[in-house]
């Protein structure tokens, strides 16, 4: 005790007593601080659950589901129909034609192959490998206006002309040049004429190996047709001779004939001399008997038939 009072007794007279208590807390503290730390941190308790809600609906358990394991079974689908149905897939209805076996549902039928996903239609297909013609619109035929038997020096006939189109549809011709050959250039069965005096009907040279049937006359007759006279609204079918029979190419149709004005006689002339150079060349190299009955007066505007000459004459 005489040790420490001493050491006591000379801090307090050198004034470090201040400094020396500091250090006794200080080494006291320290151990007090560091067991504390070391010891685990208190855990607070959970709350507690809340009770059932006081409108009578039954408390919601939320349950956490761990993010790292897949979802399981297959997915929902929303557009399924509801009630326990199963999905069907939507079908168009087909036509078929007479002879050929529809394929399935979605599918092109057997020996058809497939046509295109867009901008156009592809004609359907026989068993074998053929195809059918293509359905093509009816040919409008309006009903015949009065015919225009003389043109004044200052008109000239104007004939309008529709024909189906291989591949469907029609093709127009209005004003119809003369001497035109249809169904094309490339393929020329039957030549226009122009329009027969008395402005009622439109005369046709009709090439070997067509073959035509409709409400046209033909001339000299039915089973050697050299020339076809059409009346407005009336309807032809062109077909050619094969081996295997008559094959269909087109069907044309007179829509119009009518008596067109021009401001004077002669540009009036100049228009009924028009005429188609191709079927110009068709005609120069046709070997037709029966076109020497028949001949275009550009003075008339029309094609005048000489067997009533003759028959006047005599």
């Amino acid at each position: 005790m005489s040790v420490l009072r001493a050491i006591w007794q000379d801090l307090r007279s050198k004034r470090l007593w201040p400094l020396a208590a500091a250090l006794l807390v200080a080494i006291v503290a320290v151990p007090v601080v560091l067991s504390s730390s070391s010891s685990a941190p208190a855990v607070i308790p959970p709350p507690a659950a809340p009770g059932p809600v006081s409108n009578g609906l039954p408390a919601v358990s939320e349950t956490a589901v761990p993010t790292s394991s897949p979802p399981t079974g297959s997915a929902h689908n929303p557009f399924a129909p509801t009630g326990g149905g199963s999905a069907t897939t939507p079908t168009t209805s087909t036509t078929t034609l007479p002879g050929t076996t529809p394929g399935p549902t979605g599918s092109p039928a057997p020996g058809s192959g497939s046509g295109p996903t867009s901008g156009g239609t592809t004609p359907p297909t026989l068993p074998g490998g053929g195809q059918t013609t293509p359905v093509t619109p009816p040919i409008p035929t309006p009903k015949p206006k009065p015919t225009i038997p003389t043109l004044h020096p200052d008109q000239s006939y104007s004939v309008s002309l529709a024909i189906t189109k291989p591949t469907g549809g029609l093709d127009t011709f209005a004003p119809l040049e003369r001497l035109t050959p249809l169904p094309s250039a490339s393929q020329p069965l039957v030549v226009e004429l122009g329009v027969l005096r008395g402005g009622s009907r439109v005369l046709f040279a009709v090439q070997p190996g067509t073959v035509l049937s409709g409400k046209g006359t033909c001339i000299p007759g039915p089973i050697d047709c050299e020339i076809l006279s059409l009346a407005q609204g009336q309807t032809e079918r062109l077909s050619v001779q094969t081996s295997n029979g008559p094959v269909r190419v087109a069907m044309f149709a007179v829509t119009r004939i009518v008596a067109a004005k021009h401001p004077s006689p002669s540009a009036a002339m100049k228009i009924r001399n028009q005429e188609s150079r191709a079927g110009r060349r068709v005609l120069d190299h046709s070997s037709l008997k029966a076109l020497k009955l028949f001949r275009y007066v550009p003075g008339t505007g029309a094609v005048v038939d000489l067997r009533n000459l003759t028959l006047r004459n005599s």
